[in-house]
């Protein structure tokens, strides 16, 4: 196709590369739901916020042909997730996140996925506890009802591009044919290729016409006098003399060179020096976060086999989370209870809360402005850099240093922070026994299961060790697994 002599594009093409654009910023913003909400992982893209992901999402769900996708169960988690920062709109969000769910679970056959399993119990227990009749879906029935008006609106000239509610984009500017493009280009490299060999040709005849010449010259020339080898010699010292005083010279160079470079080493060293100077302030004025200790960047000895890591800085709750602090969270959330909440054993204002799943301890990670750590974070935080078994060293623990082998039944955790010897170098309290801690990070390679880390009341000394693993279902709501949370430092 041309317009006014010059090859254009057809206008499929450039739909083509508009459509692939949409779905790229479709994926990013589905990997970001993913990394943040279903894996719980700082590592998610941090340009992209939940307002703009929403915005984004319903804008192409919304679109003929995109309304009945499975993926959209992105849209739902999200939708879910903005319900706790809307409590005057959070029956309504919960109420579309739930029919995006339930259509998932219709088009899947799933029903065993926590991301979403997990979501739907938590908006029934809302609905309980706010009275509300849940009003059962037919996804089936809605699925051909929107299928049908689907087809319907598809007999309909549509105005622009389905995929999104964004306008086509403009036509590119004329560009010159392709092969056009590749002709000349292959003159111009056999043009260039040929003066190349006529410039080398023409060099070498020159040097041989030179090489003759001067032969003819010097077997022409008569032998020397007394007086020219005299002039010659004279020549030969004067030459020797110069070169005495260019080497003079060159040692004067040289250590002028070495005092250059110590005056250089000098200025590193000086500026080193400054830059730990305002590294040290810089940590000083982080340490002052209300009930977190700062754990530097830095490499420390990691798992059995004492692995050298490297951390970027992080804060970390010095105490895993009570009882009283996890209250606070559901009285101003509405978010469920504890499983144990209503066990005397567990429910002390002081005690660590536990009953709760990762998924519980992610929403009030998310609720306090932090996240759960990974399994890397929580060992440095507990262990230090130098690879000790236990936060206070290389003794195996004692009754007074920690809280373990005891009857599951009959004993329960302590309050937090009971024994003062159970610190890190850090500063981190209780992170062995008491209550196993939970991670973000996967157990195996392939899997649902996640670690859980420091052991608990009812478990062996040997379940203590810092760099002891234990796995556990991000679903499960053990008497004996609570949490601590993490908040990152990005740097910019």
């Amino acid at each position: 196709m041309e317009r006014g002599g010059a090859a254009v594009r057809p206008i499929e093409f450039r739909r083509a590369s508009y459509e692939t654009r949409v779905k790229d910023e479709i994926k990013r913003i589905h990997e970001y739901v993913w990394t943040r909400h279903i894996d719980g992982s700082d590592k998610y893209d941090h340009s992209i916020t939940d307002e703009q992901a929403v915005e984004t999402l319903d804008e192409f769900y919304s679109g003929i042909g995109n309304r009945n996708r499975q993926d959209q169960v992105y849209l739902g988690i999200l939708l879910f997730e903005r319900a706790f920062e809307f409590p005057d709109q959070q029956a309504a969000l919960f109420e579309r996140a739930r029919r995006i769910f339930m259509f998932y679970r219709k088009v899947t056959g799933e029903t065993d996925w926590a991301a979403v399993e997990d979501r739907l119990e938590d908006i029934a227990m809302y609905y309980k506890d706010e009275g509300i009749e849940i009003e059962e879906v037919d996804s089936g029935k809605a699925a051909e009802a929107q299928a049908e008006a689907e087809a319907e609106a598809e007999r309909e000239p549509t105005p622009s591009v389905t995929a999104t509610a964004v306008a086509e984009p403009p036509e590119p500017e004329p560009e010159p044919p392709v092969e056009s493009m590749a002709e000349t280009v292959t003159t111009m490299s056999e043009i260039e290729a040929a003066a190349d060999a006529a410039r080398a040709e023409a060099a070498a005849e020159a040097e041989a016409v030179l090489a003759a010449a001067e032969a003819e010259r010097i077997a022409s020339e008569p032998p020397e006098t007394e007086d020219e080898a005299a002039a010659a010699a004279a020549a030969v010292a004067e030459s020797e003399a110069e070169a005495e005083a260019d080497a003079q010279a060159a040692k004067v160079a040289a250590s002028q060179i070495t005092s250059a470079a110590e005056e250089e080493e000098r200025q590193k060293a000086e500026k080193e020096a400054a830059r730990r100077e305002a590294a040290e302030a810089f940590i000083a004025d982080l340490e002052m976060v209300d009930g977190m200790v700062l754990v530097p960047a830095g490499v420390f000895k990691f798992g059995p086999d004492e692995k050298d890591v490297f951390l970027d800085t992080f804060y970390v709750d010095k105490l895993p989370i009570t009882n009283r602090q996890y209250m606070k969270f559901v009285a101003e959330t509405g978010y469920r209870l504890p499983r144990y909440a209503e066990d005397e054993r567990l429910t002390a204002p002081d005690q660590p809360v536990v009953g709760v799943s990762l998924g519980d301890a992610q929403q009030y990670a998310k609720w306090a402005g932090k996240e759960i750590p990974s399994e890397r974070q929580w060992e440095k935080a507990a262990r230090g850099t130098d690879g000790r078994p236990y936060p206070w060293g290389n003794d195996p623990p004692g009754a007074s240093d920690a809280r373990f082998g005891l009857d599951a039944k009959l004993a329960a955790p302590v309050a937090v922070g009971a024994s003062m010897r159970n610190v890190s170098p850090f500063g981190v309290l209780d992170s062995a026994g008491n209550v196993w801690e939970w991670t973000t990070s996967l157990f195996g390679k392939e899997g649902e299961y996640k670690v859980v880390r420091g052991g608990s009341y009812n478990d062996p000394a040997a379940m203590l060790r810092l760099d002891f693993r234990l796995e556990a279902h991000p679903k499960d709501k053990c008497e004996a697994i609570g949490f601590r949370c993490v908040k990152n430092v990005h740097h910019h």
